[in-house]
């Protein structure tokens, strides 16, 4: 199979209007601001007239009257033209910024609703690259690439009209060197692309692991992992200079070459100007043409940089789009309707990495108000029927309804508001402890936070905290302990009041001081709610209605704790492990 083709520069220009859906909203400012290029090109075509006839009448003549009125035109022009071009400036940044703006706020919300399996795929550290630097990236060169490159097309244009009028001949001379310039330009463009998109790559790379290593500090330090990390994160920051090195060599001969060309061009002009067949040329010509080839290779020399910028954003907007076109999401449109909370799951089977599978041809249901315990040894496929009733992922067959509605229709955002999680892993966010029970929701009031965090009796810490419901929590919560995170987390759950409730091994580190507060929180939770738990407390587990043994994926036995004892099968077995504080 042949690898595609990479895309030209010319290609690459088209995947700019990719970026018009974001950028249309603030066309007006953008249509003000492309209004103002033409003045500006008027302004530089118009320099080298004012010298041709500021010398030719003027200088040469001796005339000092229209020498005066030469250098009053010729300073009109160079400071209208500055506020022009500094108001198009200002206008054509504030579309950008404003149209990234939106760029970013849809590519998270686009993110964050990609299926379970695309972030399983992807390290959040590349994701977060992809949103920051990706996006500094695309606005840098599109402000000092893209955008002020139309302004040098423009003056460009100008400048070639401007020879024509002078005299045709050396204009012609002059363009016959672009088709050289063009090709180089196309030539180092791809050079160019490919290797800011390595060092985009990388930088992606290097910020995943960073990421990583600050996340797992303590870890790392606990286990004198800092020699191996070093070493790992100085691999990944060569590997970054290395490729950024690549971009900065094809940047620096590019504009060597474009450099040596101007030159030689002008050098052309020069000479065809002073010979003598030619002496009818006036020296205000000479000057005016000089002026002009200046104002045509200018903005040509500054291609060697501003090349590297086009490329840069050209890397971003492959970057950024390719999140955009994927569309790994989970479907379903319909409203969760969940008044009473029954669940069943109907001939489950899953797998994540098929044809390994998860979970086999699971069957069982949850009357409304009841309660469930799963149980089993690690990889038994607990925690997946949790992820699976929360529709984090899909891909399985048979089906899962709650109150009659099967999960597949059901809005994914809509049913988990109208269902709570206790995970085994508490994520506290740097804000007051307010947000992190209310976790920003406009619907959630201050009274709601209150009497959630009284319902679980987190209160109780809470109100000796400064600033009590303000208190600003540290990221991760390392200013409380274990237990009062949870207690948090049990806040966060039922500060909805929602119908069903899920706790995944909720209580399996709890300290002691915050074990009895939690245990009769779950016996509150009990009362008038469907219950899924996952639990290595046997008095948790006695509690619920009914137990299920998982075992492979698979039902092993469906029943309450006196029935499953007595058949002295894996239940009992698990039993007498907890009974000897043996986690399952």
């Amino acid at each position: 199979m042949s690898k595609p083709r990479p895309k030209r520069l010319f290609d690459d220009l088209k995947d700019l209007r990719r970026l018009w859906p974001f950028l249309k909203s603030h066309k007006k400012t953008l249509i003000i601001s492309c209004c103002l290029i033409p003045l500006i090109s008027l302004f530089q075509m118009s320099v080298p007239f004012i010298l041709k006839r500021t010398i030719d009448q003027g200088v040469l003549k001796g005339d000092f009257k229209v020498l005066g009125y030469g250098a009053l035109a010729y300073l009109f022009v160079v400071v209208f033209e500055y506020f022009v071009r500094a108001t198009q400036t200002v206008l054509t940044s504030r579309a950008v910024f404003q149209m990234i703006r939106d760029m970013r706020m849809a590519l998270i919300a686009h993110i964050m609703r990609l299926s379970a399996r695309y972030h399983d795929k992807n390290l959040s550290g590349a994701l977060v690259t992809r949103a920051t630097s990706d996006f500094d990236n695309l606005s840098e060169s599109l402000n000092q690439g893209v955008l002020s490159s139309v302004v040098d097309l423009a003056v460009l244009s100008g400048a070639v009209v401007g020879l024509f009028l002078l005299d045709w001949r050396l204009a012609v001379i002059t363009l016959c060197v672009l088709p050289f310039v063009l090709l180089t330009i196309n030539l180092f463009s791809k050079a160019l692309k490919q290797s800011m998109l390595l060092a985009r790559v990388k930088i992606a790379a290097l910020n995943a692991y960073t990421q990583e290593c600050l996340y797992g500090v303590n870890t790392v330090k606990v286990l004198s992992g800092q020699p191996d990390a070093q070493v790992k994160f100085d691999k990944l920051t060569l590997e970054y200079r290395d490729a950024q090195m690549k971009s900065v060599v094809a940047d620096a001969v590019l504009f060597s070459l474009l450099d040596g060309i101007s030159s030689i061009t002008i050098g052309l002009v020069l000479w065809f100007t002073v010979r003598p067949s030619e002496a009818i040329l006036s020296a205000g010509i000479m000057i005016a043409f000089v002026q002009y080839v200046q104002n045509l290779f200018d903005p040509l020399k500054q291609l060697a940089n501003k090349i590297a910028m086009l490329q840069g954003a050209f890397t971003a907007i492959d970057r950024v789009f390719s999140i955009f076109d994927t569309q790994e999401f989970i479907g379903g449109e319909e409203p969760a309707e969940i008044l009473m909370g029954q669940v069943e799951f109907v001939d489950l089977s899953f797998s994540y990495n098929p044809p390994t599978p998860t979970l086999e041809h699971i069957s069982f249901s949850i009357p409304a108000g009841e309660s469930l315990a799963l149980v089993g040894t690690t990889g038994s496929g607990k925690s997946t029927i949790v992820k699976l009733l929360s529709k984090l992922y899909t891909g399985y067959t048979g089906d899962i309804r709650i109150d009659g509605q099967s999960l597949q229709s059901m809005d994914g955002v809509g049913l988990r508001r109208k269902i709570a999680i206790v995970p085994q892993d508490i994520v506290i966010f740097k804000g007051s402890v307010s947000f992190n029970i209310s976790l920003g929701d406009p619907e959630i009031t201050q009274d709601m936070i209150e009497e959630a965090a009284r319902y679980v009796e987190a209160d109780r810490f809470i109100q000796r905290l400064p600033g009590v419901y303000e208190y600003q929590l540290r990221e991760g919560g390392d200013d409380i302990s274990v237990g009062q995170k949870q207690l948090i987390a049990f806040a966060r759950a039922i500060v909805r009041n929602p119908k069903i409730i899920i706790l995944d091994e909720a209580t399996s580190s709890v300290d002691p001081a915050s074990d009895g507060i939690i245990q009769r929180a779950i016996e509150k939770l009990f009362s008038g709610r469907t219950l899924i738990v996952i639990a290595h407390r046997l008095s948790t587990i006695q509690r619920c209605d009914r137990i299920a043994v998982l075992e492979k994926g698979q039902i092993l036995e469906m029943g309450n704790h006196r029935s499953l004892l007595d058949k002295k099968g894996k239940y009992y077995s698990l039993h007498e492990k907890l009974l000897h504080d043996d986690p399952v």
